[in-house]
């Protein structure tokens, strides 16, 4: 009986490590801005990982600062850093990272607390956004909504150079 027991939620727990793959519609697509939707689907580069359920800006910058992500297969719902980001594709976010490298990262992410985070002004999030570009491009906010944020897209080059200290 026991056996049969931790056979069953050995099952289960594959089922819920391998997830659903990836749309192919969604892979082929590369959205013009970063756009983080409220609800939108988190892919790692193998595989659903979570939930985007809130985004966290900095109103004082005008930036992304982090991204409360609820994780697939758990009722963890963590802070993560933006910079795991690729692309967006409608309301699908895709990380840099695969699904057992986003589930250790998750096991070490700060659990999300409500109470921690308040509401900001959009209108001064816009307007401190416009300075953010020249800062940093990849989380300046540009646009942004009840339910959604934008950022720019940065091209995998000019990523790579601003890594390296070189600024196109």
């Amino acid at each position: 009986m026991a056996r049969a027991a931790v056979e069953k939620r050995r099952r289960k727990a594959k089922v819920e490590v391998t997830g659903p793959d990836i749309p192919p519609e969604l892979l082929l697509r590369r959205d013009h801005s970063i756009r983080f939707e409220r609800g939108g689907t988190v892919y790692g580069t193998d595989g659903r990982v979570g939930v985007l359920r809130q985004v966290v800006v900095d109103e004082q910058m005008g930036e992304v600062a982090e991204l409360i992500v609820l994780v697939d297969g758990s009722e963890r719902t963590v802070v993560l850093t933006p910079d795991l980001v690729d692309k967006t594709a409608g309301s699908a976010v895709f990380m840099t990272v695969n699904r057992a490298q986003f589930a250790e990262r998750a096991a070490t992410a700060p659990e999300y607390e409500k109470k921690h985070f308040a509401k900001v002004d959009t209108r001064v999030l816009l307007k401190q956004g416009e300075a953010a570009t020249e800062r940093n491009p990849r989380r300046a906010i540009v646009s942004a909504g009840g339910d959604f944020v934008e950022t720019p897209a940065v091209s995998l080059v000019d990523r790579l150079d601003r890594k390296q200290g070189v600024l196109a």
